[in-house]
């Protein structure tokens, strides 16, 4: 069972252009690289694969000359049934980052141009992931796409819901007319259910095909996330050598780990001093690896909510959210994912929906900043939107948002500002006050996008 994802359309057009670079799919591990990519292979008459971390050997056909008729030959031998013709074959290299030299004959590759190749990585961010080898990154040469685990519209569609149903619901944000109580309670129910499952793809299958199981899903999710945690131990140098000491490997499961603390928190602001052992350099090292590795985001502190928004940030200051929100759901535990399903949810639910926000806002790609000062202002996110400073307000219900009328009824203090409530409301506008439910976050991306 295949799910559509947003990736398939970008692929089939990357193939389409009559001059292009190699295309290099990065995101986090499990978000459906390698199956989506498989999945486009179908566009062709062959499709060659290497896989550098189940298959370190091939790394060998790289070791010589670079130049492209070398390599085809190289990797023919590898696979002497295919012929490997243009037009005809997709080269793919998986887990590139296990192989920097197949990464750097994209250049090659660019220039010749006679063949379709694909890499693919969830580590390619991480500065020195292979110990002991100098290759340079290859800037320029690569028409980079990130993958997200999938979003609420991208869940929608697994479940079976059209376009056409979809599009629905965006008229009704885009009028700022109320959505219909039926179909808003069932857009409700659905956006909860993403909430407990997650993003993960085969979390969905799980979901899906055994007849919309919860606890099914949530088992596939838990088991990902122990993957993700136990793998910080097993990353290897060139010299086969463990990458990280067992310190190392403790200190960046540590981060991990505080997360849903400081999630929990009024501010939930991240303190690095907290990270247990380690010098504070090595503390930030072990959350810039989480970061470089998309498994955990940086949201900044803003000096001033105004535009442009990202010379205004604090470094010393950030929340840390996971890549998917299956991820803090499962770190919560399944009693949580059961009140959540029911609506029992207690305190934690503020932490649960803003981090349901940011997962929108994240994989819509949308640059989010929050903005806290000492006098206990608190305003969730800030992002641009429509080519203007919007605070967001991220309620589980339909919390008090003083804080957000302070800065809007001061401009000569924080700049102009206007707001967005997202909670259990229905969708409005009033003045520079717009509401919609928790399920439309992922809307802002895609009218971002049309701008």
């Amino acid at each position: 069972m295949y799910f559509e994802r947003k990736i398939d359309r970008w692929l089939i057009d990357w193939k389409n252009r009559k001059e292009k670079s190699p295309a290099l799919i990065v995101g986090i591990r499990q978000c459906g690289k390698t199956e989506s990519i498989e999945h486009f292979a179908r566009n062709y008459k062959k499709l060659v694969k290497l896989n550098f971390w189940d298959n370190p050997e091939y790394c060998s056909d790289f070791d010589g000359e670079l130049d492209v008729d070398t390599l085809i030959s190289n990797i023919s031998l590898r696979f002497p049934s295919v012929q490997i013709t243009p037009g005809d074959t997709l080269i793919f290299f998986d887990e590139i980052q296990e192989c920097p030299r197949a990464r750097l004959s994209f250049k090659n590759f660019e220039k010749d141009g006679r063949y379709d190749v694909v890499g693919s990585g969830s580590y390619l961010g991480i500065n020195g992931y292979v110990v002991g080898d100098s290759t340079p990154a290859p800037t320029g040469y690569d028409d980079v796409y990130r993958m997200y685990t999938m979003d609420f519209e991208e869940f929608m569609w697994a479940l079976g819901y059209s376009r056409e149903q979809i599009s629905a619901m965006e008229e009704y944000f885009s009028t700022k007319k109320p959505v219909p109580e039926p179909m808003h309670k069932k857009f409700k129910e659905l956006f909860i259910k993403y909430a407990c499952v997650g993003g993960f793809p085969k979390a969905v299958k799980a979901y899906v095909q055994n007849d919309y199981n919860l606890m099914e899903a949530v088992r596939v999710t838990e088991s990902t996330v122990f993957d993700m945690k136990t793998d910080f131990g097993r990353r290897k140098g060139k010299d086969g050598k463990p990458l990280f000491k067992p310190a190392e490997v403790a200190r960046i499961q540590n981060v991990f780990e505080l997360i849903p603390t400081f999630l929990a928190k009024e501010n939930k602001r991240f303190i690095t001093s907290k990270i247990t052992g380690g010098s504070s350099k090595e503390k930030v090292d072990a959350i810039e690896y989480l970061q470089q590795a998309h498994i955990v985001n940086k949201v900044y502190n803003l000096e001033s909510p105004s535009l442009p928004l990202k010379g205004n940030i604090i470094k010393s200051q950030f929340k840390l959210f996971p890549e998917d929100i299956g991820i803090v759901t499962s770190m919560y535990g399944l009693d949580t994912v059961i009140a959540m399903n029911k609506g029992n949810l207690g305190q934690g639910k503020g932490a649960i929906y803003e981090s349901l926000v940011f997962d929108s806002f994240n994989k819509g790609e949308i640059d989010t900043f929050y903005f806290a000062k000492e006098s206990g202002l608190e305003i969730d996110f800030v992002i641009c939107y429509d080519s203007h400073s919007y605070l967001v307000e991220s309620k589980s219900k339909n919390g008090n948002t003083k804080s957000s009328k302070t800065v809007m009824a001061h401009p000569e203090h924080y700049g102009k500002t206007k707001l967005i409530k997202i909670g259990d409301y229905n969708v409005g506008e009033e003045g520079d006050i717009m509401t919609i439910p928790h399920y439309m976050a992922f809307i802002l991306a895609k009218s971002k996008i049309l701008l």
